[in-house]
């Protein structure tokens, strides 16, 4: 299922016209800030990162990054990866939104809903994780139903620094599981919220 729509956004594959608004707040020096992909970016490169994610499908295992757009107003405002592990069991999210629609609730409404598609076709936990500092994410996290369950000390460089990060996860059994041992980060995101991957 490449598409999934909530009461006020539609997560869909990314399109090739995507590129420009995708150039516009991965080089916002405010959305990067917390984030682990390379910033500023042009169109050119936001075009080649697209064509990556377009390879990518959302029922297997890997990962796969959904766009997300209003549905009253098309046109990308945000993405959001999933990465699952090989044996389908688990699974790591993260979100990233332009600096206009912060605020307004689209985060928990689309990381809500995925975590939720994940838990209902048989990923047993679903992890999440956000630099210490991003007490924006911290406090998404929590609201959709993520638990912390751990730190590690100076674990993530972004920007030449050496930041601690958060742990979280969330179970199918109690939307609240209990945290194993940080591998390597699996993937991108927030301007919100994230595990990070590198693109």
């Amino acid at each position: 299922m490449t598409e999934l729509v909530t009461s006020r956004l539609r997560l869909r594959r990314f399109a090739p016209d995507d590129a420009p608004a995708l150039a516009r707040y991965r080089s916002d020096p405010r959305v990067a800030r917390h984030q682990a992909w390379r910033t500023p970016i042009d169109r050119a490169q936001a075009a080649a990162v697209i064509a990556g994610y377009r390879t990518e499908e959302p029922d297997r295992p890997g990962f796969f990054q959904y766009a997300i757009e209003l549905l009253r107003h098309p046109g990308l405002i945000g993405d959001l990866f999933v990465a699952t592990e090989a044996d389908g069991t688990q699974a790591a999210v993260g979100i990233t939104l332009t600096r206009e629609v912060h605020h307004r609730g689209y985060a928990t409404e689309a990381l809500t809903a995925v975590t939720d598609r994940l838990l209902a076709s048989g990923v047993r936990r679903v992890r999440a994780t956000c630099d210490a500092r991003n007490t924006a994410s911290a406090r998404l996290l929590r609201r959709v139903g993520f638990e912390q369950c751990g730190r590690e000390s100076q674990y993530l460089e972004l920007r030449g620094v050496h930041a601690d990060v958060l742990l979280f996860e969330m179970s199918a059994r109690s939307r609240a599981g209990s945290c194993t041992a940080l591998e390597e980060p699996a993937g991108d995101q927030t301007g919100t919220t994230g595990t990070h991957r590198a693109h």
